[in-house]
């Protein structure tokens, strides 16, 4: 506590914003030089390296590496941080496609059809996020008859090879199938999260790639390697129960296996019953034992192996989650965001649009408390455009500040205006707004803020038991 006054008069860097510093052009060190002084004008304690659209410089390439090593070493003898992100844009696990090269490291889902194959028409690939479509690309795990009366599952059977649903029933069919490629991936595909080989592939290409070129830095003014909304294939569920469109859940190729193994029971038995209600609304055992399973398996086949890394080369794993702000969205997304939690040294969040999500903020801030960590993360400001305020930025930063935020990344300081870039979420927080000469102000006060709010330790007296474990249970048709 001796040490306030001092933290308070000149904040240190480590509690001074760090923003996402998005390298969106070809690589030029007379252009990016320049742009770390100015971090340092408006003051900022350092930046993250961000890839964004528009790069014109090999990814982890010889010149990228060799760029990494100039800028973090200026920002050192400046008395700057640079903090490290995993990905060529988001969400990170793909490698920029060096790791989904490889077919066995693609996401994959299970397909839940009544349409055969052969007898349907494929969706489009995905864009941007781990949506699945089907594909027609995969293999039949099992076929069922259905039976509902008054929407409720009634009853099923998993049927032989031969064996065809009786009049009563629908048939319905179970395939696995890989993501397809596209561009946003760099024309390959999202990776399977579910698979700790392929986080073990993600940073051999990309976190070892770092670690020779600047790992002299790290713990030293390289503090944290921040990930970027990882997730599985999104969870997708009937909007009524007599609806028969195609359903989407995250998969891998020995789920089956490790699902037997974790329960003593086999999936593929009682499958209809993630899909559908049980009549009067009884719980199923296998729906909370499924959801259970995919969150654990993503949690420890991703956070878990990127913080033994991370921890183990004296650095932090920081970022954020995807989908955190609802029991629905979490359920879809990541089975919960709080699992993940465990691994990151520094738990962070996404808030986006200055949107007020008091609950995506707490929920990090008791990880946070629970595993004994020094803060969390917020990648904030995002598209929030060019009218958005001091006002703004300091009211949005200190109602986070209040629920626990300590590490404030701003959304987005662009290297260029180039192209696309000029509509790349806009504001730019940086030389290109005209008051980035002012934004001291907001900094000073956050850094004080933050040099306080590290100190000690909060004083809890209630606890609340996170309910979406419960929500797993009744994540069946939405008319339901």
């Amino acid at each position: 506590m001796s040490s306030i006054p001092a933290t308070f008069h000149n904040p240190l860097s480590i509690h001074r914003s760090t923003p996402f510093w998005s390298w969106n052009n070809k690589l030029n060190l007379d252009q990016l030089l320049p742009q770390i002084d100015v971090f340092k004008e408006m003051g900022m304690g350092g930046f993250h390296i961000h890839c964004r659209t528009g790069l014109g410089t090999e990814y982890l390439g010889d010149e990228f590496l060799s760029i990494v090593k100039t800028c973090t070493e200026t920002a050192a003898d400046k008395g700057l941080l640079t903090w490290l992100y995993d990905e060529d844009r988001w969400p990170s696990g793909y490698g920029g496609g060096l790791v989904t090269s490889n077919p066995a490291y693609r996401a994959k889902y299970l397909l839940f059809t009544s349409v055969p194959y052969g007898k349907g028409h494929g969706g489009s690939a995905s864009i941007s996020n781990a949506l699945g479509s089907r594909a027609e690309n995969g293999t039949l795990l099992a076929r069922y008859e259905v039976v509902l009366r008054d929407g409720f599952l009634t009853s099923y059977r998993l049927l032989k090879e031969d064996e065809q649903a009786g009049n009563e029933g629908k048939e319905w069919f179970a395939y696995l199938e890989t993501t397809r490629p596209s561009a946003w991936f760099n024309h390959q595909t999202y990776v399977d999260t579910l698979n700790a080989e392929a986080t073990e592939r993600f940073i051999e290409t990309t976190h070892e790639a770092y670690a020779r070129t600047v790992g002299d830095h790290f713990g030293k003014n390289i503090p944290a390697m921040f990930t970027d909304e990882p997730q599985f294939i999104h969870k997708t569920s009937l909007l009524s129960a007599r609806e028969e469109r195609d359903l989407f859940l995250p998969f891998t190729t020995d789920l089956l296996a490790t699902y037997e193994k974790t329960y003593g029971e086999k999936l593929e038995d009682f499958l209809p019953e993630i899909f559908w209600e049980l009549p009067g609304r009884k719980a199923s055992v296998t729906r909370y034992r499924y959801h259970d399973h995919i969150c654990e398996r993503f949690a420890s086949a991703y956070a878990d192996v990127l913080g033994l890394w991370c921890q183990e080369h004296g650095i932090m794993l920081t970022g954020h989650m995807m989908e955190e702000p609802t029991l629905g969205s979490q359920t879809a997304a990541l089975g919960e965001a709080m699992r993940s939690y465990r691994s990151f040294h520094l738990p962070g969040i996404d808030m986006l649009c200055d949107f007020h999500e008091y609950n995506t903020a707490k929920q990090a801030q008791s990880a946070s408390r629970q595993y004994g960590r020094s803060g969390v993360l917020s990648e904030l400001y995002g598209v929030t455009n060019w009218d958005f305020d001091f006002l703004g930025h300091k009211g949005q930063g200190d109602w986070q500040a209040a629920l626990g935020v300590t590490v404030r990344v701003h959304h987005l300081t662009w290297v260029s205006m180039e192209g696309e870039s000029k509509r790349d979420y806009p504001a730019s927080i940086g030389y290109q707004s005209p008051w980035y000469k002012e934004y001291k102000l907001v900094e000073d006060h956050f850094a004080r803020l933050n040099g306080i709010l590290t100190r000690g330790r909060a004083v809890c007296r209630v606890g609340v038991i996170h309910p979406i474990e419960s929500f797993w249970l009744c994540f069946g048709p939405q008319g339901q």
